[in-house]
C-alpha cells in the first residue's frame, strides 16, 4: 500500500525573509571573493578633505644635486626649513622618519629648535659606530589622512630603521572647516557617511558600487622625484589662471559628494558663526576612528618592511583659551552677561557661583568650561580647575589640540605588532606640574611644544630606542642631564646662535623668546635680509656666514657652501664656517669632503669639543 503523501508546508513568510537574506548573503559573498580573485583591491585611501592646507602637492621629495662635490641629496616636498639628507643611505646609518603636523614641524622654530633634530643629537652623541639621521617630515596642518599619503612613499628614497609619529592634533580640522559652508544636519549627516564609509572601504563590492555610482577615484600620482625646484607655497585664496591649470598639480581625494575642492570655495557663502555645527561626541569619535583607521594602516607598511613605530601622544596648552562660536538672540545675550560677570568677579566670593551660572546656560560651551576653570584657580581650586580646561578642549570650536578622544586611541596602541612604544607627552609633561597643568613654557601658543620642552621631548623618545636595543650605545647615556642642559641654554640665551646645528631661528627681544611665524612670511623675511647684507659692497665673514646658514635651510646647499668658503677667505679666523660645512656636507653623503672641513675646523679652534666631535664621528664612518 503506497505511503500517504505528505502535506505540503507552506514557507511562513519570516521564513522566506530568511532565506531570501541568506542567498542574498551568499552570493554578495561569492561576488566579493570573484573580485578578490580578479585582483580588484579595496577603494584607495582617502587623503584631501576641504582644509586647505590638507591638499597634497605632490611629490613627497625633491631630488637635488650637487656639482662640487658631485653628491645627489633628497629635500621634503612638503615641508621646508629642515636639513636636506643623503639620496643613498649608507650601510653604517640609522635613518629615522618623523611623521606629524606642526607639533613635529616644529612650528615657530627652524629645524634645529625641532624635537627631530634634538632626538638625531641626542642618538649621535650616544653612539659611536652609526651615523643617525633623523628626517623631520612634519607638515603643518597636516592629520593622519596625509600621514598615510606620505608613508606609502617613504620607502621610494631606501629602508628605515624607525618611524616616529608625533600626530593628533588635526583629526577634526576637516570637520572644522565643512561647518563653515554646511548646515547643521547637512554636517551631521556627512560626518556618519565619513565613517560609514571607513567601516566598508576595505570590501571591493564598495569599491564596484562607487564605481557604478560614477565616484571617481584620483588621478596617478606625480613621479615622486622631481628634478625642477619645488612650487612656491600656494595662497588658498590666490584666483590664477583656469580651473584646469589651478587642479594641475592637485591628487583629490574621495570625498562621498561632489563638492569643490577646499583651495576653490570662492562661490560658497559661509553660515553665521552662531548657526554651525558644534563639536559634540559624534565628530570627536570621528577624529579618533580616524587617526586609528588610518595610522593603524601606516603601522601595517611599515611592519610589511621590518620597521618599528614609536607612536607620540601631544600635549595642548591648558593656558590658551578655546576657539568658539557665540549664541544667536536672547539665549546670546544671556550667555555674553554670563561669562562677562564671571570674569569680572574672578578671585572673589563670587567665582564659583558665576562661573557654574555660565555652565548652566550652556554645559557644552568650551568658553564657560574655560572661565570656570580660571575662577576655580583664583580660589585655590587648582585640582578642579584642570577638569574644566580639559572640558574646554573637548568642545573647542577650532580643535587644533588634541582632543581626549584622539589622546585615548593613540594610547590604545600600545602593545600592538609592529608599535616599539606610545610615549605619552601630555602625561610626561602634565608630571612637571604639582597639579598636572600645561602651561606656556612647555607648549608656547595652544599646541606647539616650546624650543626648551624639545629637548625633553626627544630624551624621551631616545630612551626608547636605546633601550629597546635599536641602537647600541657603549654605556648608559645621560639623556636627562642633556635636555636638561639643552632647556637652561635656550633658556638663558638673548642672542641667535649662528651655529648651523643649533640656529633655531628664534629672536630674542629683552627676556623672552619670540617664535617665528611663516603664516606671517616670517622666514621669507630672514632670508631676504641675510641675501640683503652680503648684496652691500660692505658685507663681512659674519655676514657670509649667516646667509649660507639661511641658504641652506632653503635647500640651496650649493650656494650655502659658497657662502661659508666666502666668509673663512675673509676672515680665516672664522671656524664656524668650517664647521658649519662640515656639518652640511655630512648630511648630503659627502663625507670625504666633510671630514676634509672638520679637519680645518680644529686645526682652526682646537679646543672646541664640537669641532672634535664632528671630526671623530667623520673619521669612524665609512667614506
Amino acid at each position: 500500500m503506497p505511503a500517504p503523501e505528505r502535506p505540503r508546508r507552506e514557507l511562513t513568510l519570516r521564513r522566506k525573509i530568511l532565506f531570501a537574506g541568506v542567498a542574498t548573503l551568499v552570493m554578495l559573498g561569492a561576488l566579493e571573493l570573484l573580485l578578490r580573485i580578479a585582483g580588484v583591491g579595496p577603494s584607495p585611501d582617502r587623503t584631501t578633505t576641504w582644509f586647505s592646507d590638507h591638499i597634497l602637492l605632490p611629490p613627497l621629495w625633491h631630488e637635488r644635486t650637487l656639482d662640487d662635490p658631485d653628491v645627489r641629496y633628497m629635500a621634503a616636498g612638503q615641508a621646508h626649513h629642515f636639513h636636506p639628507f643623503a639620496a643613498d643611505k649608507a650601510e653604517d646609518t640609522f635613518r629615522v622618519a618623523v611623521f606629524g603636523g606642526s607639533a613635529a614641524h616644529g612650528y615657530g622654530v627652524l629645524e634645529p629648535g625641532s624635537f627631530p633634530h634634538r632626538l638625531e643629537q641626542q642618538l649621535q652623541r650616544a653612539v659611536l659606530e652609526v651615523e643617525v639621521q633623523v628626517i623631520n617630515l612634519g607638515t603643518i596642518a597636516w592629520s593622519s589622512q596625509q600621514l598615510l599619503w606620505a608613508s606609502r612613499q617613504l620607502w621610494d628614497v631606501g629602508e628605515w630603521d624607525l618611524i616616529v609619529v608625533y600626530s593628533g592634533h588635526n583629526e577634526l580640522l576637516e570637520l572644522s572647516s565643512w561647518k563653515t559652508y554646511m548646515e547643521p544636519g547637512e554636517h551631521r549627516r556627512y560626518t556618519r557617511v565619513l565613517l560609514l564609509n571607513q567601516r566598508l572601504e576595505g570590501l571591493r563590492l564598495y569599491r564596484a558600487l562607487r564605481f557604478v555610482l560614477g565616484k571617481d577615484e584620483p588621478p596617478p600620482l606625480p613621479s615622486t622625484h622631481r628634478d625642477e625646484e619645488p612650487p612656491p607655497p600656494t595662497d588658498p585664496n590666490a584666483i590664477v589662471g583656469g580651473e584646469e591649470e589651478r587642479m594641475a598639480d592637485l591628487a583629490p581625494g574621495i570625498d562621498p559628494v561632489a563638492i569643490t575642492p577646499a583651495m576653490r570655495l570662492d562661490g560658497m557663502n559661509p553660515i553665521p558663526r552662531e548657526e554651525r555645527a558644534r563639536i559634540g561626541p559624534l565628530e570627536r569619535k570621528y577624529a579618533a576612528r580616524t587617526y586609528t583607521h588610518n595610522v593603524g594602516k601606516l603601522i601595517g607598511l611599515a611592519r610589511e618592511h621590518g620597521t618599528p613605530v614609536i607612536l607620540m601622544n601631544p600635549a595642548p596648552n591648558d593656558s590658551h583659551d578655546p576657539a568658539f562660536f557665540p549664541y544667536a538672540g536672547e539665549d546670546g545675550e544671556a550667555f555674553e552677561t554670563a561669562i562677562t560677570h564671571a570674569e569680572q568677579v574672578r578671585g572673589g566670593e563670587e567665582a564659583e557661583a558665576a562661573g557654574k551660572a555660565a555652565l548652566q546656560l550652556h554645559p557644552t560651551d568650551p568658553r564657560a568650561h574655560y572661565v570656570m576653570g580660571h575662577n576655580l584657580l583664583s580660589i585655590g581650586r587648582n585640582k578642579d580647575a584642570l577638569h574644566h580646561f580639559v572640558e574646554a578642549r573637548r568642545w573647542a570650536e577650532y580643535p587644533n589640540r588634541v582632543v581626549p578622544e584622539v589622546s585615548r586611541a593613540i594610547r590604545d596602541f600600545e602593545g600592538r605588532p609592529g608599535v616599539l612604544a606610545v610615549i605619552d607627552v601630555e602625561a610626561m609633561f602634565r608630571e612637571k606640574h604639582p597639579d598636572g597643568f600645561i602651561g606656556y613654557d612647555l607648549v608656547y601658543d595652544h599646541c606647539h611644544p616650546s624650543a626648551p620642552a624639545n629637548h625633553m621631548v626627544a630624551a624621551e623618545v631616545a630612551d626608547v630606542v636605546i633601550s629597546s636595543g635599536l641602537l647600541h650605545a657603549p654605556e648608559e647615556p645621560p639623556l636627562d642631564a642633556w635636555a636638561q642642559r639643552g632647556w637652561q641654554e635656550l633658556r638663558t640665551r638673548r642672542e641667535p646662535d649662528p651655529r648651523l646645528w643649533e640656529w633655531t631661528g628664534l629672536r630674542f627681544e629683552g627676556d623672552g623668546m619670540q617664535y617665528i611665524a611663516d603664516f606671517y612670511g616670517d622666514w621669507r623675511a630672514i632670508v631676504a635680509d641675510h641675501e640683503e647684507a652680503v648684496a652691500s659692497p660692505e658685507a663681512t665673514a659674519t655676514d657670509w656666514l649667516w646667509v649660507g646658514n639661511a641658504r641652506f635651510y632653503d635647500y640651496d646647499v650649493g650656494g650655502a657652501l659658497e657662502a661659508w668658503h666666502t666668509a673663512a677667505a675673509l676672515e680665516p679666523t672664522l671656524c664656524l664656517a668650517h664647521a658649519n660645512s662640515a656639518h652640511a656636507l655630512r648630511l648630503v653623503g659627502a663625507r670625504r669632503e666633510a671630514l676634509a672641513a672638520a679637519k680645518l675646523a680644529v686645526r682652526c679652534d682646537p679646543a672646541n669639543a664640537e669641532y672634535l666631535a664632528s671630526k671623530e664621528l667623520l673619521e669612524r664612518l665609512k667614506p
